[in-house]
């Protein structure tokens, strides 16, 4: 098993992950708003806590990536 691939499999996942939830941040944001008279003038509201979605996306693509890797570098036991 080789370590660094491992690590750098899981940060290229990560780095993909946090762009996921980057977009699901901004897809989950309402159309209209009602109440917010701030930003009454745009018509939309804004997105539902991007940094705790690019981070969710991040760590979950970080192990996913390194489970991956670790998997896909096993070598099957002769039996």
């Amino acid at each position: 098993m080789n370590l660094k691939l491992v690590i750098f499999s899981g940060l290229m996942m990560a780095l993909i992950g946090s762009v996921i939830g980057l977009a699901a941040a901004e897809m989950s944001k309402s159309r209209y708003q009602c109440c917010n008279f701030t930003k009454v003038d745009k018509g939309y509201s804004s997105a539902k806590a991007p940094r705790t979605y690019a981070t969710v996306g991040a760590i979950m693509g970080f192990v996913i990536g390194s489970i991956q890797e670790t998997v896909r570098s096993l070598k099957p036991e002769d039996e």
